[in-house]
């Protein structure tokens, strides 16, 4: 059985692809740049070279696929490109999608809540068996923050001190990994959070100890952070989007606790204050200021 993962070199396929293959699964990779994906190649994942944007190359990198992991970035058209995939999955014969969705899809008044939620009614309705995952933000996301760290040693949001149960993408692949290989979850909807909720300040205090340099949190009116990131250049449908999010977080929305992750994976959800250790060692020089001569 070859297992088909979208978005093979992104945040969450990468780490579901390391996850199938520590367990001899036989993968194939959506992949649009094959010089991003030479090191998955080097590792046995066979390459399909395709665009969710290009339905026309979907046809051949989902022949003789059995379960495909769906995911993929948000975008304006994201509804439309995801339904895509799952009509060229059902035409290929395809029997499982584990689509990565988010927490409070169909539940939410927020954008990404209600896109997610379109593409899953059209998985179900589709007849191939689903699963849809639904996490919560993940501690991953740190990455927006690395270089306002880097040059002030501030976190910037607009929701106050409200509690998140954010959750590390290493855990949401390890529950995909496990939806794909083993039998039992079809046909049902996981939502995966981390072990405890905690403020933007608590998560300060935890990068700080992590980094060993000051950091602090700084709340901003929804206004203020929306115009300082429209001047970074991100796209204000992208912000007016998440801002619908950041309100719903903001009355707590976001502060449910699951069990899901170790109930599926076998093992305990990863703590913020472990994510932090990882990060910091892995990519803790981002959150530094660079000199340059």
């Amino acid at each position: 059985m070859t297992i088909l993962v979208t978005g093979a070199t992104g945040n969450i396929g990468s780490e579901v692809v390391q996850y199938l293959l520590e367990r001899k699964a036989l993968i194939r990779g959506l992949v649009r740049d094959p010089k991003k994906a030479t090191n998955l190649a080097q590792q046995g994942v066979e390459l399909a070279i395709g665009d969710l944007s290009q339905p026309e190359t979907l046809d051949a990198a989902l022949q003789g696929i059995e379960k495909a992991f769906l995911v993929l970035p948000n975008l304006p058209n994201q509804v439309e490109l995801e339904c895509a995939f799952i009509d060229a999955a059902k035409q290929a014969g395809t029997q499982q999608i584990v689509k990565l969705s988010v927490m409070g899809a169909g539940e939410l008044p927020s954008t990404f809540q209600k896109w997610h939620r379109q593409i899953e009614e059209h998985l179900e309705q589709s007849g191939i068996a689903w699963t849809h995952l639904r996490p919560n933000m993940l501690m991953q996301n740190m990455r927006w923050f690395a270089q306002t760290i880097a040059q002030s040693g501030s976190i910037y949001n607009c929701v106050g001190d409200t509690k998140i149960s954010h959750v590390d993408a290493r855990d949401v692949a390890a529950v995909a990994g496990v939806c794909l290989t083993e039998p039992g979850h079809e046909n049902k909807s996981y939502i995966l959070t981390g072990s405890q909720a905690i403020t933007f300040n608590e998560i300060a205090d935890i990068f700080a100890k992590a980094l060993g340099r000051t950091v602090a949190y700084i709340d901003l009116p929804p206004a203020d952070l929306k115009a300082a990131r429209l001047a970074n250049g991100e796209p204000e449908w992208y912000l007016d989007a998440e801002l619908e999010l950041f309100n719903c977080w903001k009355q707590g929305a976001g502060s449910a606790v699951t069990d899901t992750i170790a109930t599926v994976t076998r093992h305990p959800a990863t703590t913020y204050e472990e994510f932090a250790q990882y990060y910091a060692q892995t990519r803790g020089q981002d959150f530094f200021a660079t000199v340059r001569g």
